[in-house]
């Protein structure tokens, strides 16, 4: 079984829609923070696009730790959300401030309060978060899905910048700490740091959580990124090499 959650009227084939909004007519009617109707590792792939931001921290932790529990080992857990990093870059630049703030906020929020945005994430912050529950193999993914995970904006001069964080993981493990127990930790911290909660409240030593994950994605994010820049350059050349044997069949033509 798959399931893709948070899907308005959208269900990809395959999958199983899943939304707490029953107007969208969804698979299944829930909340992604409790998922009690699905059975432990019974799901094969989860795919949470832009739905996580829509729920208050640290709500979105049950969220995962929900995901955690139905998926298999081996399973694996596709997330998109706004990239909150990228999205501050843009409005301390005044690059696109009106777009990116009304990203972080939910701009749909006054017609529909399922569409208000609680919470923000970065990159750093979603590894911290899924190394804990048992995640790693962190890498890019490039979303099919016509919705927000291909999500672009504006920017000055007329330029687009991809605004959604798309984190693809594999469960590998166990928690570190029962979920249920760090939520509790989670709700007395203020800083909301789970790092810090770990180490402090829960597990009270050191522990590196994806030092090496991180590293992992970046260099996951690079090689896409020069095969993209490669891809490129072929399309170029074939272009190059169409050109002129067009110029020189033109040529060709207008000499007879």
């Amino acid at each position: 079984m798959k399931l893709y959650v948070g899907s308005r009227d959208y269900k990809p084939e395959g999958f199983l829609s899943v939304d707490i909004d029953p107007a969208w007519n969804p698979d299944i009617v829930g909340d992604i923070t409790d998922l009690r109707n699905i059975e432990n590792e019974s799901v094969s792939e989860v795919v949470a696009s832009h739905v996580l931001e829509h729920l208050a921290w640290p709500d979105s932790f049950l969220a995962l730790g929900e995901f955690q529990r139905i998926l298999q080992s081996g399973g694996v857990l596709e997330i998109a959300v706004p990239d909150a990093g990228l999205l501050a870059e843009l409005i301390a630049s005044g690059k696109s401030s009106w777009h990116a703030i009304g990203l972080l906020f939910g701009v749909g929020r006054r017609t529909n309060h399922f569409e208000a945005h609680q919470y923000s994430f970065t990159q750093q912050m979603l590894c911290d978060v899924l190394s804990v529950l048992g995640f790693s193999k962190f890498e890019h993914w490039n979303s099919d899905f016509p919705d927000a995970s291909n999500g672009w904006q504006p920017i000055i001069d007329g330029a687009t910048v991809a605004i959604s964080l798309n984190i693809k993981s594999v469960k590998t493990g166990a928690p570190l700490v029962k979920p249920a127990l760090l939520y509790e930790k989670l709700k007395l911290s203020m800083l909301s740091d789970i790092d810090f909660v770990i180490k402090n409240h829960v597990l009270a030593e050191d522990v590196n959580l994806n030092e090496h994950d991180s590293r992992c994605l970046i260099q996951s994010l690079h090689m896409k990124l020069i095969e993209e820049r490669q891809a490129r350059i072929c399309l170029q050349k074939k272009v190059a090499a169409l050109q002129h044997k067009l110029d020189y069949t033109i040529a060709k033509f207008i000499s007879e």
